[in-house]
């Protein structure tokens, strides 16, 4: 008997076709029947599951009502299902309550107690035990069995026709092979090993050899020509990679220079509208409409903020800076600032209820959750019509998947409004959605404060969720955030207003009015105002002097290093875009040569441009449109920290 190594190419090739295929036909059939196993087990867990829930959902009644009969009858609409073998429902306390076996069927099988929920296969059936719920509470248990006959029945079919394909392949190859010569397997394993060589060293400069004129060497013609084809998919992959990342920056540019000659016309408008609010003969009626300019300079700055803030969502660019904070002031204050101003405008009630010793310490970034919460009590003010109601509650509960850990703090923000259909609350997330586009037209908005909410969240490691009855029956939303240990801080000050959150009162109805602190006037001071844009220079150099500090107007960086070296000054502020170079620029040469604070004032505003402002020397970046009472306090607390350092 020969050896392996002295046998035949003929039958070496033959005896490789063979064996490949006699194994790849097992190795197939294996994988058809264990798919078909798994595939077949997860359709009918799935179907099962919805059919029960389905049952469970018609079932609540007979339950609830103590119907046993009603609970029978709904069981026997399982006849139109033959895979069901037994079925079987149990009350709140575990009590066989009402049974369904087909004809024929084995009732002595229905278990008299429910077993743990979920499912579970046995070599015959699948068994499955889910709770019945209404309303969120637990009104008993519902028990299904389903038959595996169809599974087997098809596994037996599927082994008969592997078994037959089997056999004729094994035929068919140890014929074909019979009738391979040497020149055949030569250039094939040659071949092989050039794809083999490019595949590892991803060089596309190999080329196979070609041995003779016939279809293999057809084929390997048209493999080197393949070869040289994805030589050329390559390259231009990269370059459209290069071109994709181009087009990024382009666009994170053009958004920046967008953004920013988007805001900065917007600065000179409500540095108008602060100065006639402050005129003492300004009349009501001009307060109102001078309240309606403000009150839309600032929503169209709102919407150029998710915009960008979107932009860095989706391109995983959403930066926090955490630090345990808690969150009791931050939710006071947009509590006072904002849910109480517009239920006095819109005439509606508030309430504010927080459970006794709730734990609010969080570790986040307190801007972007000041940010969550606006937008949730925006949307609440935005829908509740007048006479409506909006509550927030907040409290503890246990972290959902983890007992151990500490518990949530969760904020409900419930209003009366215009609710939300069932269909339509998966939708509320996403980008540019507000439910029905009816909604839309009449409410306004991009819908983009809820996706934007959604995603700090869960940067967050929370949640944010939606839950309404339906059409005119208001809506809630839960924010949830993972608590940490609370923070040292120093003793309350005696003279601070008081809170708008209850302590440890488990209620609290907010009224219209609060305390205001009181801000400590500035001495007149010496400012440079450095700004190329004539309205927001002049708007603002009238604010700032009306202040009682003296202003002197720059409109580029040589003409303020001009000012500067003629006169000194206590304050800078400036723009970052001027004529002839960068508000960076002047801060850097202005805290070499001077010692005063500035304060950058600019239409970017993405993370790296405050960062880049800071580093520059800048006390602080304010980003266009410039809110006058903001400057305003920033002013105050650079100056006062001048003097007090002098």
């Amino acid at each position: 008997m020969l050896s392996l190594r002295d046998t035949p190419i003929k039958r070496k090739l033959r005896l490789v076709i063979v064996l490949t295929t006699s194994f790849a036909l097992l190795l197939m059939a294996g994988t058809v029947v264990t798919y078909e196993v798994v595939t077949f087990r997860a359709s009918m867990q799935a179907a099962t599951s919805v059919l029960a829930e389905v049952v469970a959902s018609q079932s609540t009644s007979a339950l609830m009502f103590n119907a046993p009969d009603v609970g029978r009858e709904t069981l026997n609409a399982l006849e139109a299902e033959p895979q069901v073998t037994a079925a079987a429902l149990y009350d709140t306390k575990d009590q066989l309550f009402a049974t369904y076996t087909p004809e024929g069927g084995d009732a002595a099988a229905i278990p008299l107690a429910p077993e743990p929920l979920g499912s579970v296969f046995d070599s015959a059936s699948l068994v499955m035990f889910q709770p019945v719920m209404e309303n969120g509470k637990r009104q008993g248990t519902i028990y299904v069995r389903a038959d595996l006959r169809e599974m087997y029945e098809r596994l037996l079919f599927y082994a008969m026709l592997v078994l037959v394909a089997g056999l004729g392949a094994i035929a068919a190859a140890a014929w074909i092979s019979s009738a391979l010569q040497q020149r055949i397997s030569g250039p094939i394993l040659d071949l092989a090993a050039t794809a083999r060589s490019i595949s590892g060293q991803q060089d596309y400069s190999m080329r196979a050899t070609v041995h003779g004129r016939d279809e293999i060497g057809e084929l390997t013609e048209a493999f080197n020509q393949m070869v040289t084809r994805l030589g050329e998919t390559n390259t231009a992959l990269q370059q459209a990679k290069e071109t994709a990342e181009g087009a990024n920056r382009a666009k994170d540019e053009f958004l920046a220079i967008l953004s920013h000659e988007l805001r900065t016309p917007l600065t000179p408008v409500l540095a108008t509208v602060s100065m006639l609010q402050e005129e003492a003969g300004t009349s009501p009626a001009l307060l109102r409409e001078l309240h309606t300019i403000q009150r839309n300079v600032e929503l169209e700055a709102r919407l150029i903020d998710d915009l960008l803030d979107l932009t860095r969502i989706t391109r995983g660019k959403l930066e926090l800076h955490v630090s345990t904070l808690d969150m009791r002031p931050l939710l006071e204050h947009a509590v006072q600032s904002y849910l109480i101003t517009h239920a006095a405008r819109k005439s509606f009630s508030t309430s504010v209820t927080v459970a006794p010793n709730t734990a609010m310490h969080v570790l986040g970034d307190a801007p972007r959750l000041t940010q969550v919460l606006w937008n949730l009590l925006q949307n609440a003010v935005k829908f509740t019509p007048e006479g409506g109601s909006v509550k927030v509650h907040v409290s503890n509960e246990a972290a959902p998947l983890d007992h151990a850990r500490a518990p949530d703090l969760v904020i409900e923000i419930s209003d009366t409004g215009i609710g939300i259909d069932a269909g339509q609350v998966p939708r509320i997330f996403t980008a540019f959605e507000q439910g029905e586009r009816a909604r839309t037209r009449v409410f306004g908005g991009l819908g983009l404060g809820l996706a934007i909410s959604l995603a700090i969240a869960e940067r967050h490691g929370g949640t944010l969720t939606a839950a309404s009855r339906g059409r005119g029956q208001g809506a809630t939303f839960t924010l949830r955030l993972p608590t940490v240990a609370a923070a040292v801080e120093p003793p309350a000050d005696a003279d601070a207003p008081a809170a708008v959150l209850p302590g440890a009162a488990t209620s609290v109805t907010v009224s219209t009015s609060a305390a205001a602190a009181h801000q400590p006037e500035s001495a007149a001071a010496r400012i440079l105002l450095v700004e190329d844009h004539p309205d927001t220079a002049r708007q603002i150099g009238r604010l700032i002097s009306r202040e009682g500090h003296h202003v002197t107007s720059a409109g580029s960086v040589g003409q303020a290093l001009q000012l500067a070296a003629q006169q000194s000054f206590d304050l800078l502020v400036s723009d970052l875009g001027l004529p002839d170079g960068s508000g960076h620029d002047l801060m850097r040469q202005l805290a070499n040569e001077h010692s005063f604070a500035g304060i950058a004032l600019s239409g970017y505003g993405m993370e790296e441009d405050v960062r880049a402002s800071l580093a520059a020397g800048f006390s602080l970046h304010l980003t266009k449109p410039i809110h006058w009472p903001e400057l305003k306090k920033a002013m105050d607390e650079l100056l006062q920290g001048r003097r007090g350092r002098e």
